[in-house]
């Protein structure tokens, strides 16, 4: 199918994680291109040839149409010869073919470097994004850790004063058990 210029514009290569384009993909595609403007180059300058051909042989008609009709018959035709030879001069003139094809290759070239340009381009972006979304993990792994730490004290102090209560109430219950073994004592004696 050829490729028309929308399809030139509107392609899109594949991106691949580190290196940018896919290179293979982007060689198949210039290469598909390159055939089908060699394809149409050549064409067109047959067609230009074609042209000019025709042309030189309008003109000669024209011009023995014009001539009077006794001097055509003795006087021989100009010899076709050098209407080709101008047709490929002038062909030359208008188009040059290596010239072209390395107007072309600078061109593609040229988009090839762009290309590469925004892939590291947005390879850098993606790495800036990247280390930006590591800092602010870190940043907020560093909260987290703070305040974990603030909580475990809290949950420390709590643990200290629930320790410091059971100690007391022991100290309390151990003194009403021994005040109260002390009364059972004297009272011994009351029931006696």
């Amino acid at each position: 199918m050829p490729i028309s210029v929308r399809d030139i514009q509107e392609k899109e290569f594949s991106r691949q994680k580190r290196d940018g384009y896919n290179i293979e993909e982007v060689d198949d595609f210039l290469d598909e291109i390159s055939d089908q403007l060699s394809v149409l180059i050549r064409e067109n300058m047959a067609l230009a040839e074609q042209v000019k051909t025709l042309q030189a042989e309008n003109e000669k008609l024209a011009a023995s149409a014009n001539a009077p009709a006794v001097e055509a018959a003795p006087t021989p035709a100009p010899t076709p010869a050098p209407a080709p030879v101008e047709t490929v001069a002038s062909t030359e003139t208008a188009y040059d073919e290596p010239s072209y094809f390395k107007n072309l290759e600078l061109a593609m070239r040229d988009t090839l470097v762009n290309a590469q340009r925004i892939a590291d381009d947005t390879v850098a972006e993606a790495r800036k994004k990247a280390q930006e979304l590591i800092s602010s993990a870190e940043e907020q792994a560093a909260t987290t850790v703070s305040n974990a730490k603030v909580e475990a004290e809290g949950v420390k102090a709590e643990a200290d004063n629930i320790r410091k209560t059971i100690a007391t109430y022991r100290a309390n219950f151990r003194r009403l058990v021994e005040g109260q073994v002390q009364v059972l004592k004297e009272t011994d004696s009351l029931f006696d």
